[in-house]
C-alpha cells in the first residue's frame, strides 16, 4: 500500500514541474486583403516583431494594384495587396544586374569604350558611343539614371555576354528564394522580366544590404568626367529621395507592360526600417505618392516596442 501511495505522490510531483515557456505567435487580421501583422511575446535577447497599434486602421488606398511593405529586420509583411501576382519588372531588374555585377566586378577603375552594341531602344544614353568611361561611373549611371546603355556596357566589362550574365541573374534569383522571378535581359526593357511584389521585397533587401548598391541608389545627383574628357551630371529617377521621408535608397522602373514601379527602403522615427514596393502605379508621380502614403501609414500604425 505504501508503495502505491509513493507512486501516486511521485506522479503528482512530475505534473508540478515548471514547463519551459516558448515564444508564441499571434496573427491578427488587418484587412480583407489578407494583410496580416505578426506579434511575438518579448524575451530577453530575442527580436521583437512589429505589431499593429490601431486594429481599426485597415490600410491605405493607392493607385498601385500590386504592392507590399515589410519590416526589414524580421521580414514580416506589414501590408500587401495582390503581392503574389506576377508582373513585368521593368528597371527594378537593375538591382539584380548590380548584384551579379558585384560578383564579377573587373575593378572600379577598369576603362570601357562605349560601343554601338551597348545601345538599345529605351531611354537616352548619358555616356555616348566612343566615350571611354570607368566601370565605377557606368555602375553609378546604371543605378542612378537607370541608363540602359550604361547597364549593357557594365555587363560587357565582366567578360560575359548578355546570355551568360542573364543566366547568372536567374541563378542568383533561385539562390535568394525568388520563386516567382525570372529574367531574360539585363536592363528590364523586356516584358518577360517577371516578378511579384513579395519577391521584389526580398530582392531589394539583398541588394540594399550591399553598401556599393545602397550608396549609389541613395544619391540624388552624381557628377563625373569620363576618361575621354566629357563632363556629365546625372540625376536620380527616384523622386521619393526629395520627400519628407527618410529614404535610405531605392529603384524605379517603367515600361508600358509594368506601369510605374518603385521599391525603396525607408527609416522610421524610431530607427526601424521598412522596405516597400509598388508595381503598376497609374502615373509617373503616383508611384512616389503611393509609396509615400503606404510607408507613412505603416510607420504611424505599427510599433516595434
Amino acid at each position: 500500500m505504501w508503495e502505491l501511495i509513493a507512486k501516486v505522490l511521485f506522479g503528482l510531483n512530475l505534473l508540478t514541474v515548471p514547463i519551459q515557456h516558448v515564444p508564441s505567435f499571434n496573427l491578427e487580421n488587418i484587412d480583407d486583403n489578407l494583410n496580416i501583422s505578426v506579434t511575438q511575446q518579448k524575451f530577453e535577447g530575442e527580436q521583437v516583431l512589429p505589431h499593429k497599434i490601431n486594429p481599426d486602421s485597415l490600410g491605405v488606398k493607392i493607385t498601385s494594384q500590386y504592392s507590399a511593405i515589410m519590416d526589414k529586420d524580421s521580414g514580416a509583411i506589414l501590408w500587401q495587396h495582390n503581392a503574389d501576382e506576377v508582373r513585368s519588372l521593368a528597371s527594378i531588374t537593375k538591382l539584380m544586374t548590380a548584384l551579379v555585377f558585384l560578383d564579377h566586378n573587373p575593378g572600379w577603375q577598369t576603362i570601357m569604350t562605349m560601343e554601338q552594341k551597348d545601345e538599345i531602344n529605351g531611354g537616352v544614353p548619358h555616356i555616348k558611343r566612343d566615350e571611354r568611361a570607368k566601370v565605377r561611373d557606368l555602375f553609378y549611371t546604371t543605378l542612378i539614371a537607370s541608363d540602359n546603355t550604361a547597364a549593357r556596357a557594365l555587363v560587357r566589362s565582366t567578360g560575359m555576354d548578355n546570355e551568360q550574365f542573364v543566366k547568372k541573374m536567374n541563378d542568383k534569383a533561385t539562390a535568394l528564394g525568388l520563386s516567382s522571378t525570372y529574367f531574360v535581359d539585363v536592363t528590364g526593357l523586356s516584358v518577360d522580366n517577371k516578378s511579384t511584389a513579395l519577391d521584389v521585397l526580398k530582392l531589394a533587401k539583398e541588394a540594399l544590404s550591399q553598401e556599393d548598391i545602397k550608396a549609389v541608389t541613395s544619391k540624388r545627383v552624381y557628377s563625373f568626367t569620363t576618361v575621354s574628357g566629357q563632363a556629365h551630371r546625372i540625376f536620380s529617377t527616384n523622386k521619393l529621395l526629395d520627400s519628407y521621408l527618410d529614404v535610405v535608397a531605392g529603384k524605379t522602373g517603367f515600361i508600358t507592360a509594368s506601369g510605374y514601379c518603385l521599391v525603396a527602403e525607408i527609416t522610421g522615427a524610431d530607427g526601424h526600417n521598412v522596405i516597400g514596393v509598388v508595381l503598376g502605379s497609374a502615373t509617373h508621380d503616383d508611384r512616389f505618392q503611393d509609396l509615400k502614403i503606404l510607408s507613412a501609414w505603416v510607420l504611424d500604425n505599427f510599433s516595434w516596442s
